[in-house]
């Protein structure tokens, strides 16, 4: 793994991790976002079995989170699909490129394969969207202010790190231990030991309110990439069959169609089963 970093356009330094192929290449190249309040290192696993496989891999800490700078500046969808094309500018790959993001990251993902729709050089050959992006989530609430009500994290700056890591291992039991050092890379810890989110809650709220005046299905529609669409089900018989058809008809919108692949397990996929979602991503690069 190399590390690299890239400068936006407005200055802010965004991180990224480089994963190069092991092995015969399949001449193809998948950047991998995290979502709200996440980091790169979630990714991890996943862009490392990918690159056992023969595709370059990337990993990146999207503006405000993980490594990257970037408090306090704008960060909506538009503002971080437009750094990650400044992302793939830099990184200029030769090769078929296919952009995955989970929660957050897959409405970035899916709004970066709508403006990159009519630039070739910069277009994804897949965009994938892991258990996000299906539908406009402002409409599953009765109003914005409930939305922001209910969906605001837990104030939890200054606790012991020691209280957030038994959190981790409780909320993360029996997934690889690696996991929990992810988790931990979404906060420093001072001095004292105390613990505190590297995404304020303050911007957490702003990329949130923006998040609810997504609409995934007008972005669908612009795409010329495939879609790959990871639904997360919970066992519940009509919450999922409510996501799947949301996926579905998502799907449908995308003129070049693509590939629903639901999965039971947690909302974050590809920390819990990283096996599974590497080789369908790979399945969809290869197709």
């Amino acid at each position: 793994m190399e590390t690299l970093e890239a400068r936006m356009r407005d200055g802010v330094r965004l991180v990224l991790d480089r994963f190069d192929p092991v092995g015969p290449s399949l001449t193809a190249s998948v950047i991998l976002l995290h979502g709200l309040s996440s980091n790169a290192q979630l990714w991890w696993p996943v862009a490392r079995l990918l690159s056992e496989q023969g595709v370059c891999s990337y990993t990146v800490d999207q503006r405000g989170h993980g490594r990257s700078g970037g408090a306090g500046s704008p960060m909506g969808i538009a503002e971080s699909a437009d750094d990650l094309l400044t992302v793939v500018k830099s990184i200029s790959p030769s090769e078929p490129l296919a952009v995955v993001g989970q929660s957050w990251g897959a409405s970035v993902a899916l709004h970066y394969g709508a403006v990159a729709a009519d630039k070739p050089e910069v277009r994804p050959y897949v965009v994938g969207l892991v258990d996000g992006g299906f539908q406009a989530m402002g409409r599953a609430f009765p109003s914005r202010e409930d939305a922001l009500k209910e969906l605001r994290p837990a104030e939890i700056d200054g606790r012991p790190i020691e209280e957030l890591d038994a959190f981790f291992r409780r909320r993360y039991e029996d997934w690889d231990p690696e996991i929990l050092l992810a988790a931990r890379a979404g906060f420093h810890v001072d001095s004292a030991g105390l613990a505190y989110r590297r995404l304020a809650v303050s911007d957490h709220m702003v990329i949130l309110s923006d998040l609810l005046d997504y609409e995934p299905h007008i972005d669908a529609g612009r795409l010329r990439s495939k879609l790959l669409l990871i639904p997360a089900l919970a066992g519940s018989p009509e919450a999922d069959e409510a996501k799947t058809e949301a996926a579905g008809r998502l799907l449908a919108e995308a003129p070049n169609q693509g590939w629903l692949r639901p999965i039971m397990g947690d909302h974050d996929l590809h920390a819990q089963y990283p096996e599974r979602i590497a080789e369908i991503i790979f399945e969809s690069l290869s197709a």
